[in-house]
């Protein structure tokens, strides 16, 4: 065990820096560690499209939100360099380049964890794991998979439609990042575009009526505590303001945003593209062929280019394998954001997705955590008990 400290937490990125600055402010000090050469650097790699969904005021990180120099909808560079300048104003002790490979239960009595990276390990009374929904980018094994003959992306690859300007592509998935990336194609001048969509999603503005972010819908309706009388409202909110996207290939959502606690699709462009004609709608991918794929209704196409849109893995069920009790077969927390585990002294910060928005999560949750773990240490032996 090459060091030891009280707290360390695991991801740089918003939630895992909101916690560390929380903690400081009530005393404190936690090492942050991130597989990322630079704070922030999961935000700069994403696709050059990509801006916030959420407004500057309720996007930024406790005790210091993002300055009005910047734009009401952040980029994602933008976003980044805000995260550099908030680690910088709070001091946060951050390793970059440190791959969490496994967390356990430690092999002495000093401390009750270890954190192992490629570099060392590291022993802690708390571990506090912030890396998020995003950290391992899964392709499904369609049939035909490796007879493919054109170029398969996962969209944590995409960068930009300029790659693939006169090509025929096909986005998989109708979540913000596969809507968004399908728009970019069009904009950037692919010769057609056409989308794969399993599970039609509720599709919103993201500025109702043009004037009111859909975001504060959402902060002002979730706690009510009616989710289904929410969403049928809401539902009614879409129809005026999205219209019926039937006749261009999209059915009714499938689920509703309250009551299965998600996001819905942000509409940032995709609309337009979609009534203008200029975006294809199929149903689910069942299987690639050597010249692209075919689809659930017996369709089929010809691509020279898939991104795949259909989402990340945690990668906790590697990384927490032999911590039984706080995470599912397929890497999900077993406990909310910021509430204690069944491992005494191991919590998550930053996995709640909401209609309220992830960033306004995650800065109510690491305040919250903050105070959960720093109280912990008062009490009578200093345990991480809470």
């Amino acid at each position: 065990m090459s060091a030891v400290e009280r707290v360390v937490i695991v991801g740089a990125g918003a939630a895992g820096l909101s916690t560390a600055a929380a903690l400081i402010r009530r005393g404190v000090d936690a090492l942050v560690l991130d597989r990322s050469d630079r704070i922030g650097g999961s935000w700069a790699s994403r696709y050059d499209r990509l801006h916030l969904h959420t407004i500057r005021r309720f996007s930024g990180l406790a005790h210091h939100g993002i300055p009005s120099r910047y734009p009401r909808y952040l980029s994602k560079d933008e976003y980044a360099a805000y995260l550099g300048e908030y680690a910088e104003r709070f001091g946060l002790r951050i390793a970059l380049g440190e791959d969490v490979t496994a967390m356990r239960a430690a092999s002495t009595g000093l401390v009750p964890w270890e954190v192992e990276t490629a570099r060392r390990t590291i022993g802690a009374e708390v571990v506090i794991v912030a890396t998020g929904h995003y950290a391992e980018p899964r392709i499904p094994d369609w049939d035909g998979i490796r007879e493919y003959e054109g170029r398969l992306i996962h969209s944590a690859a995409y960068r930009t439609g300029r790659e693939f300007v006169g090509k025929r592509a096909l986005v998989v998935g109708l979540g913000n990042s596969g809507a968004e990336i399908a728009t970019d194609l069009v904009e950037q001048g692919a010769g057609s575009v056409a989308v794969a969509v399993r599970t039609p999603p509720p599709i919103v503005t993201r500025e109702m009526f043009g004037v009111v972010p859909v975001q504060l819908f959402g902060i002002a309706l979730m706690p009510l505590g009616f989710p289904g009388t929410v969403d049928r409202i809401a539902a009614v909110l879409r129809r005026r303001t999205v219209g019926d996207l039937r006749p261009y290939g999209i059915e009714a959502a499938a689920w509703g945003p309250f009551t299965a606690r998600r996001p819905a699709v942000i509409d940032v462009g995709f609309l337009e593209v979609l009534k203008a004609g200029r975006v294809t709608v199929h149903p689910a991918l069942t299987r690639l062929t050597r010249e692209g794929g075919d689809f659930a209704d017996g369709s089929s196409g010809d691509f020279d280019v898939v991104v795949v849109a259909t989402g990340f893995g945690t990668g906790l069920e590697k990384v927490l394998q032999t911590v039984p009790g706080v995470v599912s077969e397929d890497g999900q927390p077993l406990a909310r954001s910021g509430q204690p585990t069944a491992a005494d002294g191991v919590y998550f910060i930053g996995f709640d997705e909401t209609i309220r928005g992830h960033l306004f999560e995650a800065r109510r949750e690491s305040v919250r955590l903050a105070r959960r773990v720093a109280d912990s240490f008062t009490k009578p032996g200093g345990t991480s008990s809470a």
